[in-house]
């Protein structure tokens, strides 16, 4: 088999946002000292460099993205929010939305890494490359239309999509596993019956009442929404059998012609920010599984974003085992996993499996009673 064409999509400037010192994502203040914040980028400027120290970086091409334009940012955002991030940021200082800090370089990093993203899809659509993964920040998935929020400031990937139908693509795969909920991508495609939205996270972690399984799309989008919200301890055995039972079965359903990760790390088992149990083998798996199902329903075209990632010690390697993944490479050396893989959240246990059994019986798309696939905006067979 030849090595699949894959790129790397990353800019220096995107290490130069930082959401400023507090404790988790809530800045300094009333019983807040000032620490180290967990989503700093040089942790994943470390991530870049453990992925080019171990040899993977070998196996992609580098490319430098160009800032997204108003107009790549406006068929997402509504103008008032990119004023909001523009005036937060040349201020030095402050909250562009909800949670959302930034300082002077923020608004130009957040630029580059929706600009890193359209590209990236608009590249494998034009069949330049394969498979491509963003290691950008700020992150993206929490933002919606009209605010940023959770550290995130634009939706990449949300304007990756829209990028990607611009250039020919019509339906399209959007995976988000990052360990809270993708409410802004969900937000943006809630309607739409051209963009599937699959959501694999932590119940009830964030945003609060979000992310729940009864939320399955509106109108002609009815069914395009698919929340997977497992219980807090989840691991390997559960994150698999998600995507063997659901995504999987949900995807051939609905036959994408592009696939997109919103491919956070922080479900891993050292993450400050989640309570979920994966691993780097957890997190090569469901690379390998989704490159495989970019061969078999979308041409292979697919594209990874980093979202979230918090653990200063164990995010570097997750990192490279979902590259090495991209890269279709077998799963690098983790001197974590021996003390992680003999816990029991690493096996499914039943009451994992029930959301899953609930949402095979019940969720409109995986027994037949959403939009039908391939029905034109106007209702008519496209």
């Amino acid at each position: 088999m030849n090595a699949p064409r894959a790129a790397w999509y990353s800019h220096e400037l995107c290490h130069w946002h930082d959401p400023g010192a507090g404790s988790g994502y809530l800045p300094v203040g009333p019983g807040i000292e000032p620490l180290r914040q967990f989503a700093v980028d040089p942790d994943l400027r470390r991530a870049e460099g453990l992925v080019r120290a171990s040899g993977v970086m070998d196996h992609f091409t580098a490319v430098t993205p160009l800032p997204a334009t108003d107009e790549e940012l406006l068929r997402v955002h509504v103008p008032e929010h990119l004023e909001r991030v523009e005036a937060a940021s040349a201020a030095g200082a402050g909250d562009a939305g909800v949670y959302a800090h930034v300082n002077y370089h923020s608004a130009h990093a957040a630029r580059l890494a929706a600009g890193a993203c359209a590209q990236a899809a608009t590249a494998v659509v034009e069949g330049r490359f394969e498979r491509v993964y963003c290691l950008v920040r700020p992150p993206g998935h929490h933002a919606e239309p009209d605010r940023a929020m959770a550290l995130c400031l634009y939706n990449n990937l949300a304007v990756a999509a829209r990028a990607a139908q611009r250039h020919g693509v019509r339906r399209v795969l959007v995976l988000d596993w990052d360990v809270h909920h993708g409410n802004g991508l969900q937000r943006v495609f809630y309607d739409d019956p051209d963009v599937l939205y699959i959501s694999l996270h932590q119940d009830g972690l964030f945003p609060a009442a979000s992310g729940r399984v009864l939320e399955t799309g509106t109108g002609k989008g009815t069914g395009r929404t698919l929340n997977v919200p497992l219980p807090a301890g989840s691991g390997h055995g559960a994150y698999l059998a998600a995507l063997d039972q659901v995504v999987e079965p949900a995807a051939r359903a609905f036959r994408p012609e592009l696939i997109l990760v919103a491919a956070g790390v922080d479900a891993g088992a050292h993450d400050p920010m989640g309570r979920m149990m994966c691993t780097s083998r957890t997190f090569h798996a469901l690379s390998s599984a989704l490159c495989r199902l970019a061969d078999e329903l979308a041409g292979g075209r697919i594209v990874f974003a980093h979202e979230g990632g918090y653990s200063a010690w164990y995010q570097p390697t997750l990192v490279l085992a979902t590259a090495a993944a991209i890269a279709g490479l077998p799963a690098p050396h983790d001197p974590f996993l021996h003390a992680l893989e003999h816990l029991p959240g690493q096996r499914l246990q039943p009451h994992q499996s029930r959301v899953l059994t609930h949402l095979r019986d019940h969720h409109p798309l995986l027994t037949g009673q959403g939009t039908p696939v391939g029905a034109a905006p106007g209702g008519a067979d496209g």
